[in-house]
């Protein structure tokens, strides 16, 4: 009997186990997205897709932090904060701001290599 119990203890805990191995992180926790900070030195708007290209001299941090030079994309599906706590559809990127980008995976391998921007933290630097 105990015997028994024994081995369905074990067999749940396996069970149990594999299921917590198998099961993907969330989805917000990606650590493999790259995070780029530095200095906007261009901003060009296209109206007509309402896309806003960003350029940023700065430092991206993903596996190693590097110098860089990079695009950052912003779309409709990016996520805008400031300091002020701002309505996204209230802040406006300026040369000279100050800004947290967390990028996309996939860069171009252009130069300066372009990527879309999930999330943006700007400073105003004045």
């Amino acid at each position: 009997m105990k015997f028994k119990k024994s081995l369905i203890v074990i067999c749940s805990i396996f069970v149990f186990s594999f299921i917590l191995i198998g099961a993907d992180p969330e989805k917000g926790m990606n650590s493999k997205s790259p995070v780029v900070m530095g200095e906007v030195i261009e901003v060009q708007k296209s109206e007509e897709d309402k896309i806003i290209r960003v350029t940023v001299e700065g430092y991206i941090k993903g596996n190693e932090v590097n110098k860089i030079k990079v695009v950052g994309i912003i779309n409709d599906e990016t996520k805008i904060m400031n300091s002020t706590n701002d309505k996204k559809e209230n802040i406006e990127v300026e040369k000279g701001d100050l800004v947290y980008m967390r990028v996309s995976e996939a860069m171009t391998k252009s130069e300066p290599p372009q990527t879309v921007v999930k999330r943006l933290f700007i400073t105003k630097n004045k």
